[in-house]
This record gives structure tokens, sequence and C-alpha cells, in this order.
């Protein structure tokens, strides 16, 4: 199935998804060199092509929205083309791999550094911001998939809906921390989350970006720790396993010599000097003048 509006030609790889009022497809753009990937979607229903119009037009959307590639009409069908990120998504992601707690606090800092480069509509925040529509490449560069999964709410999201969303995603990143209450700065951000303490995404992101330096850049000399009593107590000594080794190295060697003194054949002093009577099993004789 080839797609074509003016010197625009989009060959359907697969139908990804159909509901009542659009059809969504995976396709590569023939009229780029490069052929890269992009997802169309095709609204049949007017009504919904004339609300999504506002927020999918080069015309009504910021210059920034780069993911957003163009959108047309052709026979009374409204046409939407978006990049595709490739890479894993993020649910993929956590359960294929195992990441460590300053790569956790990156991924969360890019996923919020994209959704403002972008600065994407409302309703499409929204969207993106689900373990299956964020992508994660082998950097942690964050990319977003545009699947038109929850259409019907798109124009009711507010945004204390999307920080409801972030939250969300950090309890999902953050829950080994925030079950354990053992990163404090971590816990006091999901608190003031969850009590609707931030007014937009900006000022979520201030908080976030200012805890993310103090993780990870103020202790960059140190590792990120836990701070329960028996967390600090359990660091405290692996520090002097060092000194420790020291120690049990040199009593090593003090009871290595104790051991030689008081076992393998020792001289015998006489008045001539030191004489040996016996090397092993071998008895040595004085020859009789």
């Amino acid at each position: 199935m080839l797609i074509q509006y003016l010197n625009k030609r989009y060959e359907v790889i697969q139908k990804m998804k159909t509901t009542d009022v659009l059809d969504l497809y995976l396709a590569k753009d023939l009229s780029d060199d490069a052929q890269n990937l992009c997802t169309v979607v095709c609204v049949s229903d007017r009504e919904v092509a004339r609300k999504l119009i506002l927020v999918t037009t080069k015309k009504n959307t910021s210059m920034a929205f780069k993911d957003l590639q163009e959108s047309f009409n052709i026979e009374g069908k409204y046409y939407v083309v978006f990049r595709y990120a490739k890479g894993e998504t993020l649910q993929q992601a956590l359960r294929d791999h195992t990441y460590s707690l300053k790569e956790r606090l990156l991924l969360m800092k890019n996923i919020f550094g994209q959704l403002l480069l972008l600065n994407l509509p409302e309703c499409f925040v929204y969207e993106v911001l689900r373990k299956d529509n964020i992508v994660v490449d082998e950097t942690l560069e964050i990319g977003f998939h545009y699947f038109f999964t929850e259409i019907d709410y798109y124009w009711q999201v507010e945004e204390k809906n999307c920080l409801h969303r972030i939250h969300e995603l950090v309890q999902e990143l953050f829950q080994k921390e925030l079950s354990e209450k053992s990163v404090r700065e971590l816990t006091e951000f999901s608190k003031n989350l969850a009590q609707g303490r931030f007014m937009d995404i900006w000022g979520c992101y201030e908080a976030y970006n200012g805890l993310f330096e103090h993780l990870t850049l103020e202790k960059a000399d140190q590792k990120i720790r836990p701070g329960r009593i028996w967390w600090r107590a359990w660091d405290a000594f692996l520090k002097k396993i060092p000194a420790l080794k020291a120690v049990l190295a040199v009593l090593l060697i003090l009871a290595s010599g104790i051991y030689l003194l008081l076992h393998l054949p020792n001289p015998v002093l006489s008045e001539d000097g030191i004489t040996f009577e016996q090397i092993g099993t071998l008895e040595i004789q004085e020859q009789e003048e």
C-alpha cells in the first residue's frame, strides 16, 4: 500500500492499529534517501479530524515539535505523519535490563528533557508518558511513539493529568528506593508530586533537575547511598575493609614466623658455636680424632 501526497510517498509496511475513527500504519518514507520509518495515522471520522487539526498541523503547533513531520487531507481523510523512534520501549528496557540508580536518574532527566525540547501539546504529553510509548536507546536517550492510544481523552487533558503520569513514572523507575525510603531526596520529590505541589511540568522539572544534580554531580566523588542506619553502618564497614586487610596481613606474617620458630629444626648452641645434630632423617655425628 502506498500513501501519496504531492511529492511525498509513504510505503506502508504494516497496519499497527484499527479503531472506529482511525487506522495507524508503520511506513517507510520513500521521499527521503534514508527511507526512515514513520507512523502514519489515517483519521476517517470528520469530528475527530477537526479536533486533531488544532494539535497536528505545523501552523498550530510549535516549530520545536520535530516528531510531527506533516499532515494532509486525501479524499476526505486526514493523515498525520510522525517520526518513528527506534529502540526498546521503557517497559521492555526495565524488564530486560538492570539499571543502576544513576542510570535511572538519567533516564528520568532525559524524559523531562525530551518533553520540554519538543514542546508537545498537552494531549501528546499525556499520550507519550506511558511505558510502552517511551523509547530508550543504548545511550539512554529518549524518543516517543505516537500511537493515539487514548485519543478519546485528548480533549479533556489538563496539566495536572500529565503531572500524574510523571508521578507514575517516578514510582516505576525508583520503586526500590521509594519503598525502602533509602534516598531522602527521591522520597520528598515523589511526595510533592503526589500532593500536587508542582504547578506545571516546568516547575516539576526544575525540582527534579536540582535533585539530579545533587545526587549525581555534587556527590560525584562518592556513591549514592541509602539513608537508613543499617545501610550506613554497612557502608562504614565496607570502607574499613582495606585497613582490616592490612592488619590481617601483618598478623598472618607474625603467626607464620612463630610457627616456623616452633616447628622447624632449630640449631643447637654449643661452646664451639652452632652445631646441627640432625637434619630431617639424617643424623649428623662428629668424627672422633
